[in-house]
């Protein structure tokens, strides 16, 4: 329910955003920036003190939640008199409680964040404003500005939100609400305008990303999209967001084979290899159909990167049940590991059960982050003498050295100069450097 309190009016001036979490947090960010400059503000210089602050948050874990609150007080100290405002996941779930926060005047849930840069025009004097609505279903998803960002290469667009699997740990569908896609025609007119700003690589982006277009009417799919992509302007590379394995389906494979300029990069959450677990979770596959998931993936795109998701001392999670997770990753050609200890949330089922001891949650984390560790290190050993193409991203740390990024998402270092900042080049693979390879342009 929406609550409005007492307003003064403020000058526009310099803002900064701080952003916690997703991809689509960060898209979400994006986008907000380019309002926030049509409306005037501009992005407040390094070591320059904002007029306006405003963090974005997440809450898909208690430190997450913690991440953000010591992040706004120390905002808060070190400027205080500046508006804060705080927008995201956290702000959905618990407004009243950022918004006891030292230094917050407004407090906008996930529904309300596109609205920012109009509500600027009154700022809250006390006690804070709250707009956090309820997430409605039937509603297509409100487009945000394309995220043209100064110095970026690679921009996200969101062209989906929401999520209705409700996984028995996972407290995203409170508060990214039901399914809402982006309809293809936006969608299409938005890649053709970074196109035309010159982009050479794309992100598509969403918290369920699989389901695009289900909720639209007529329904469609991210299968139907790309087949209408093919002919429409934009930038030469397309990069998919995480993909829920259940909607990794033959006709999307297919129509990712074949598709130009398609970046062969997955990252799918496979959060347990052992079957009761994935039960309890409430996910829609087993440890074979992940696999044979997995199998077809590399089938169609040898070399393409694969990066999972695992989530770590689920209640109930036995030793045998851990150790068939640690199996099934360390038998799969993976390129990195994003490993998430159990975070008991609100009003979840799982937040309910009983918890396996935190010494035992320790020890299996630090066990699969270290397989993570090798399995990255085996593929970045793999691609030596290997030549790919490279988005060259920016200078690199060191003078007369830039940084890029691989097709299959390898960070990358060669020798260069700035005029080859956002091309496409072709790089042979010589050298592996702690995470990083090193090439050098054909």
């Amino acid at each position: 329910m929406d609550t409005e309190n007492g307003k003064r009016k403020t000058q526009n001036g310099l803002f900064r955003i701080l952003t916690f979490g997703c991809k689509v947090n960060q898209c979400d960010t994006a986008a907000l920036a380019q309002a926030l400059r049509a409306q005037g503000w501009n992005d407040a210089p390094e070591g320059v003190a904002p007029d306006l602050i405003l963090v974005n948050t997440c809450t898909v874990t208690s430190r997450a939640d913690q991440q953000a609150r010591q992040a706004i007080r120390g905002l808060a100290r070190d400027y205080p008199g500046t508006p804060l405002w705080v927008t995201g996941c956290y702000a959905q779930r618990a407004p009243a409680e950022l918004a006891a926060l030292p230094g917050v005047q407004g407090v906008l849930g996930n529904q309300k964040k596109a609205r920012l840069a109009d509500l600027l025009a009154d700022l809250p004097q006390e006690p804070p404003l709250l707009k956090v609505g309820p997430l409605s279903p039937g509603k297509a998803l409100e487009a945000l500005p394309a995220p043209i960002l100064p110095g970026r290469t690679r921009p996200r667009l969101k062209i989906q939100d929401g999520c209705e699997h409700h996984c028995t740990y996972c407290i995203v569908p409170q508060v990214r609400g039901p399914r809402r896609s982006l309809p293809p025609g936006e969608v299409a007119a938005a890649l053709e305008q970074l196109a035309a700003a010159g982009f050479r690589e794309a992100v598509l982006t969403g918290v369920n990303l699989g389901q695009y277009g289900v909720d639209l009417a007529p329904p469609t799919g991210l299968a139907s999209l790309l087949r209408a992509l093919r002919s429409r302007p934009r930038p030469p590379r397309l990069r998919l967001s995480s993909l829920e394995p259940q909607e990794v389906t033959p006709a999307l494979l297919q129509e990712l084979a074949s598709f130009p300029g398609f970046c062969p990069h997955f990252h799918l959450p496979l959060q347990s290899g052992a079957a009761p677990v994935l039960k309890a979770m409430g996910r829609d596959y087993s440890p074979g159909e992940f696999r044979e998931i997995v199998q077809e993936i590399i089938r169609l795109f040898p070399g393409a990167g694969l990066g999972l998701d695992v989530l770590v001392g689920f209640p109930g999670e036995t030793a045998a049940d851990f150790e068939a997770t640690f199996s099934l990753v360390a038998s799969l050609p993976v390129t990195y590991l994003h490993v998430f200890p159990f975070s008991p949330r609100p009003g979840t089922p799982a937040a309910a059960l009983r918890r396996v001891p935190a010494p035992q949650v320790k020890v299996r984390a630090k066990r699969m982050r270290e397989l993570g560790q090798r399995k990255k290190r085996e593929f970045l050993e793999a691609q030596l003498g290997r030549t790919g193409e490279v988005l060259v991203e920016g200078e690199g740390p060191r003078t007369g050295w830039l940084k890029g990024l691989s097709a299959n998402y390898l960070r990358v270092l060669l020798p260069g100069t700035a005029d080859l900042k956002n091309q496409i080049v072709k790089v042979r693979f010589r050298e592996v450097q702690g995470e990083v390879l090193v090439g050098e342009v054909m």
